[in-house]
C-alpha cells in the first residue's frame, strides 16, 4: 500500500505523544545516533577569481586545531584579531544528532572550507571547524552550560509550533561582549507564501510547495579593527520542508552554530546554484528554482512521499514529535533518496 509507511509514522508519533506530554525520556529508548543533514555552497569548475565566500573568524572562539593552523601561517598576528578567510572552493555545513537524553540533544556542527586564502594572501587547501552544542528540545533553543539561550537551530523547526515574530533567532550578547556593536537577531517573518508555485531544486532532491519560510530582522554589525573597522548588515532567511520541518535551503550570515565555531560573520552564496538558476531562466522555465544559498546536499533522512507537496500529511502537520521520529526512522530505513 503506497501510504502505509506514512501511516506507520503517524501511528508511532501518536504513541510517542500519548506516552509523553512533552519531549521527554521516551526518546532515550530510540537510537538516533548518526542522523545528519549536510548542506553545500558549490563553486563551478570555471569559477572566476572574484567568486568568493568570506568568513570572518575570531580566533579565541575557534576550535583549537583550526586556530593553530591559521596562526601557523600568520606571523605577528595578535591572537584576538578578526581574521578573514576568503574561500574560493566548496563549503560544506553538516549537522549531526549525536544523542538525545530527556529533553535535550547533543548536536555536532561541522564547517568545512576548501581552497582557502587567509586575508586573501596565505593559502590553505582545507580547513575544518567542528563543535558540539546542547539543544533544548522543549524550547527548540540551544543552551550553554548555564542554561542561557544561544538561539534557534538552523536545520530544523517545529511545523506546528513555528517561532513567533520578534522571538530570539540568534543571541548576539557574546559578540557584543567582545566589542562588536550589534543586537540580537530576531524572527522577522514566518509564512507559507513565498515560492508557493515553484519546485525547489537542491543537490539532494527536488522539493515541491508549500514551504515554511522564515526570515530574520535586519541587524547592523560594526567591529573596530586595529587597522580600521568591519561593518555590515546581517539578514538571514530559511526555507523548510512543510511536513518534517527540515531545512531545505537558506542564506544566512550568522547562526548560533557558526558563532560557536568562532565564525562572527560569513557569506552563504552558492555560485553553482546561481548558475543553474540562470540556465533555467534562459530556457524560460518559470516554476523551477535554485536558491543561491546553502542547499541540502546529503542526508540519511528519507522524506515522506507527501513531503513539501500540495497535500501534506495531516500527521506531520499536527505533531512536532514526528519531526524527530521521522529523523530516527528514516536514518535506519533500508532505502533513501539519492543525488543524481
Amino acid at each position: 500500500m503506497k501510504n502505509r509507511p506514512l501511516l506507520s509514522l503517524f501511528i508511532i508519533s501518536q504513541l510517542v505523544t500519548l506516552s509523553s506530554p512533552a519531549l521527554s525520556s521516551d526518546y532515550t529508548t530510540l537510537n538516533m545516533d548518526g542522523v545528519y543533514l549536510k548542506y553545500a555552497l558549490l563553486a563551478p569548475n570555471n569559477t572566476q577569481g572574484h567568486d568568493v565566500n568570506i568568513f570572518e573568524v575570531y580566533l579565541p572562539r575557534m576550535p583549537e586545531r583550526p586556530r593553530s593552523l591559521i596562526l601557523g601561517r600568520l606571523n605577528g598576528t595578535e591572537p584576538d584579531e578578526l581574521v578573514s578567510l576568503v574561500v574560493r572552493g566548496d563549503v560544506f555545513l553538516t549537522f549531526r544528532i549525536l544523542s538525545i537524553q530527556n529533553e535535550t540533544a547533543l548536536v555536532n556542527t561541522t564547517l568545512e572550507l576548501t581552497n582557502v586564502w587567509i586575508y586573501n594572501r596565505y593559502y590553505l587547501r582545507r580547513i575544518v571547524l567542528s563543535t558540539i552544542l546542547t539543544l533544548d528540545l522543549k524550547r527548540m533553543q540551544y543552551i550553554d552550560d548555564n542554561g542561557s539561550l544561544l538561539g534557534r537551530p538552523t536545520f530544523l523547526v517545529s511545523p506546528v509550533d513555528l517561532p513567533p515574530k520578534n522571538s530570539l533567532l540568534v543571541n548576539m550578547s557574546g559578540v557584543k561582549k567582545l566589542g562588536a556593536i550589534t543586537r540580537d537577531i530576531l524572527v522577522g517573518n514566518v509564512s507559507y507564501s513565498p515560492l508557493e508555485d515553484a519546485k525547489l531544486h537542491t543537490y539532494y532532491r527536488t522539493f515541491e510547495p508549500p514551504y515554511i519560510y522564515i526570515s530574520s530582522s535586519q541587524v547592523p554589525f560594526y567591529w573596530k579593527l586595529s587597522d580600521g573597522y568591519y561593518s555590515t548588515t546581517i539578514w538571514n532567511y530559511y526555507v523548510y520542508d512543510f511536513d518534517t520541518g527540515v531545512l531545505i535551503t537558506g542564506l544566512f550570515d550568522v547562526t548560533p552554530e557558526l558563532l560557536a565555531l568562532g565564525v562572527i560573520n560569513g557569506d552563504s552564496y552558492d555560485y553553482l546554484a546561481a548558475k543553474k538558476m540562470d540556465e533555467l531562466q534562459k530556457k524560460g522555465i518559470r516554476h523551477e528554482l535554485w536558491n543561491p544559498g546553502f542547499n541540502l546536499y546529503d542526508t540519511n533522512i528519507k522524506f515522506p512521499e507527501t513531503s513539501s507537496t500540495a497535500t501534506p500529511s495531516t500527521g506531520m502537520r499536527y505533531f512536532f514529535t514526528v519531526s524527530l521520529v521521522v529523523l530516527l526512522l528514516t536514518a535506519i530505513s533500508p532505502w533513501r533518496w539519492r543525488r543524481g
